[in-house]
């Protein structure tokens, strides 16, 4: 992190733009699976839960 000191300001700037797109890119991502994921879409994590009690502790009926 030394080096960024050292570098031209134009320099700077560029490395703040690159990080700034990215950043962007991530918000849109994040908003993307948000809405993939919307409540309704997601599961009952009570009843799963209940599930794989379930199998992990009920005998086999085998």
């Amino acid at each position: 992190m030394d080096n960024i000191k050292a570098m031209p300001t134009a320099v700077n700037y560029a490395l703040l733009e690159s990080a700034l797109t990215a950043f962007e890119a991530a918000k849109k991502l994040v908003a993307t699976v948000q809405v993939a994921l919307s409540l309704e879409n997601q599961f009952d994590i009570r009843e799963t839960a209940a599930t794989l009690d379930y199998f992990a502790y009920e005998p086999s009926r085998q």
